[in-house]
């Protein structure tokens, strides 16, 4: 779901085709409002962990974290982060098994620096 995410905001896209592969639900809904049509460059740095999984529920889920390290990653428009700050930013992701399919089904987005 985040590559989509990024190749998305590279183009400058109001949406990304693969997203709706990737995610349902609120969190289809709030990465395609993250699009947009905003236009960025760079990656971010990625290192997701899941730390809660429940293979047996119905349906079955896991929970990834991820302390995304947004600092090579920069939407235009935004104003510089300051060279002092770490620019992370926590991603909460509940990703649910549906019809034989992983999708993240909610995101949460943490505050700047919080993590």
């Amino acid at each position: 779901m985040m590559g989509a995410l990024v190749d998305g905001s590279l183009e400058g896209a109001e949406d990304h085709p693969d997203l709706d592969g990737y995610a349902s639900g609120q969190a289809l809904e709030l990465t395609t409002a993250m699009l947009d049509g905003a236009t960025a460059t760079g990656e971010p740095v990625l290192r997701p962990q899941v730390v809660e999984a429940d293979l047996d529920g119905d349906p079955p889920q896991v929970v990834v974290e991820d302390c995304m390290d947004n600092s090579e990653w920069v939407l235009e428009g935004h104003p510089p982060r300051e060279a002092s700050a770490r620019n992370t930013r926590l991603f909460v992701a509940t990703v649910t098994e549906q019809a034989g399919q992983w999708k993240v089904e909610e995101l949460w987005l943490g505050e700047f620096d919080q993590c």
